[in-house]
């Protein structure tokens, strides 16, 4: 799809904004079809959209998640979504934390159930995968823009499409029943936009935050690439996050790591 100033549907026709009252989402971009959400977005950024826009697809052909990992979907089945931040710079830290406890927390209460959140960024169900989010950041001439995406697993049947694969599920798995997903999404923005007061006006999430991650107190191996050094491997004891978020690993000989990025293995829990 090419990316104006406007997105397009499939047909061609221009999508409508839709505008509401709160600051995310105050202005809901829907598509048929899209490439990229993200991309999208950040183009729009460029552009000079305003803060807490939000873009909806219908079906993306180009998703990706962390480490450039490909997020499938079935179309017309779950929530794509790509979110605009125009946060203070100190404040970039807390947008991962207030996504992923504003998704937690609309799946629990959809599906009356525990979800969680593997740090840095996963939220699960049960063992399974329910919901993914990336960010990335970039300077435009207004500043700071961060594109978060969201890919929530809906109204898809994760279980029959992922057999033998990473364990996924869905809220229709969980719910025995089908979602609105206009609904679920109105839902889901009110929380974030919530959230996202919180920290506009000074608070912060990490406790919050801590307590939703099933990370805490696991036995985990990260992985991680730099450009100087290339592939590493961290193990030890996840104990805590920092107030950046960053994960605080206590390796063998009793040295504590705080790690920002990379891919977390949850071995078992710490004795």
């Amino acid at each position: 799809m090419a990316v104006g100033d406007q997105p397009q549907t499939e047909s061609g026709v221009p999508s409508r904004p839709v505008r509401h009252e709160r600051l995310i989402g105050r202005e809901i971009r829907q598509v048929d079809f899209t490439k990229s959400t993200m991309d999208d977005v950040a183009a729009l950024a460029r552009a000079g959209t305003d803060e807490g826009m939000v873009l909806s697809a219908q079906q993306q052909t180009a998703g990706r998640g962390r480490h450039e990992r490909h997020w499938e979907s079935a179309p017309g089945e779950d929530l794509l979504v790509s979110i605009l931040f125009r946060p203070r710079p100190a404040l970039a830290g807390e947008i991962n934390m207030l996504l992923s406890l504003a998704i937690a927390e609309t799946v629990g209460s959809a599906c009356d159930v525990d979800a969680v959140v593997k740090w840095p960024n996963d939220v699960r169900v049960d063992d399974a995968k329910i919901a993914g989010i990336l960010l990335e950041s970039t300077q435009d001439t207004d500043g700071l823009a961060v594109v978060a995406g969201i890919g929530l697993n809906v109204n898809s049947r994760m279980r029959h499409r992922n057999p033998g694969g990473t364990a996924a599920v869905s809220m229709r798995e969980l719910a025995d029943r089908k979602f609105n997903r206009d609904l679920l999404l109105n839902d889901l923005l009110e929380r974030i936009d919530c959230l996202y007061g919180e920290v506009r006006a000074g608070g912060t999430l990490v406790t919050m935050w801590r307590e939703r991650l099933e990370t805490i107190g696991k036995q985990v191996e990260v992985t991680f690439t730099s450009a100087s050094s290339g592939a590493k491997t961290l193990s030890g004891i996840a104990e805590d996050v920092d107030s950046a978020g960053r994960l605080i690993v206590r390796d063998e000989n009793g040295r504590a790591w705080p790690v920002s990025a990379g891919e977390v293995t949850l071995q078992s829990s710490a004795s």
